[in-house]
């Protein structure tokens, strides 16, 4: 079983006891998994949850705690921007899964509470993952007014800081990267300690209301998924690991690795298990994302 946690930071990391001395880590590695759909939740992350109690790791699941389709945004949707090779919903979800998405369209997060309780007793990190839809967030958020913004953001976070003992959670990460100027300093007034809304290559940002972690193991253009991307370009597991290996030493000190559940955590938990076995020999810690923006904000 992984230990239980001592008291903690703002950013939800154990804290040092007193009179001891705290050992920094140089090199940091996180795997975050954004959890859009009622397959994620259910299926996705109990399987992840349970591999990362028998490695002794800790993952972070950014929960959407609504609804993952709106029929009405995806028909107002604007021409598509370019993205790196992906998968489509009916390769990832399945027949079934796809069908129940599509037509029942069930809240993720707030119908599957105790997945969500039980991840984060076992000491995963769960941030929130955008408002009451997820299609919604994605297709519009960017030229929201700050006051719609704030009513997404309020309308489901007491549902998810009840799960986490009426705890606020440290992180947020908006669904499709779709972030607004406003945000962080919303995020800031209740009581966030960070945001994961930059992706691919570049820096981190620490001059805002907030830390603006960068998850930089991503399929680019667009930020898909790391995994799916790699798959859907046709790489075998051969191929996949001299990939990552190459992604990994050029990516720094601090990397943040990208997928979902439903995929990572159903069909790739091998390559979950080796991506984790390469980043430790390479000398990096695996921490939940909490750790790496307590870090870029030091």
């Amino acid at each position: 079983m992984l230990p239980p946690f001592g008291p903690r930071d703002s950013f939800g990391r154990e804290a040092p006891l007193p009179n001891t001395v705290e050992i920094a880590v140089a090199k940091l590695f996180s795997v975050r998994f954004d959890v859009d759909t009622h397959r994620c939740v259910r299926e996705g992350m109990p399987a992840l949850s349970a591999l990362g109690e028998r490695l002794g790791v800790r993952f972070t699941f950014f929960v959407n705690m609504g609804r993952a389709v709106s029929r009405v945004s995806m028909l107002r949707r604007r021409a598509p921007v370019r993205t790196a090779a992906k998968l489509s919903a009916l390769d990832k979800l399945g027949w079934r899964g796809y069908l129940v998405a599509a037509g029942l369209n069930p809240r993720v997060g707030a119908a599957s509470a105790e997945v969500i309780a039980m991840a984060h007793d076992a000491g995963h990190e769960i941030g929130l993952h955008g408002g009451r839809n997820h299609t919604v967030w994605q297709h519009g958020a960017g030229s929201w007014t700050a006051e719609r913004l704030a009513a997404e953001i309020d309308a489901v976070l007491p549902d998810l800081a009840r799960l986490l003992g009426d705890t606020v959670p440290a992180g947020f990460a908006s669904p499709g990267w779709v972030t607004h100027p406003q945000l962080p300093s919303l995020l800031a007034e209740r009581g966030f300690a960070y945001v994961a809304d930059l992706h691919g290559p570049g820096a981190d940002e620490t001059d805002g209301a907030l830390p603006m972690v960068r998850t930089r193991l991503t399929g680019e253009p667009g930020g898909v998924a790391y995994l799916e991307h790699l798959r859907a370009a046709g790489l075998d597991d051969a191929e996949l690991e001299r990939r990552f290996v190459r992604d990994l030493e050029q990516a720094g000190s601090h990397v943040i690795v990208y997928d979902h559940p439903y995929f990572a955590g159903i069909r790739e938990l091998r390559t979950v298990v080796r991506m984790i076995e390469i980043a430790t020999a390479h000398g990096y810690e695996i921490v939940p994302v909490r750790d790496v923006a307590g870090a870029i904000a030091e």
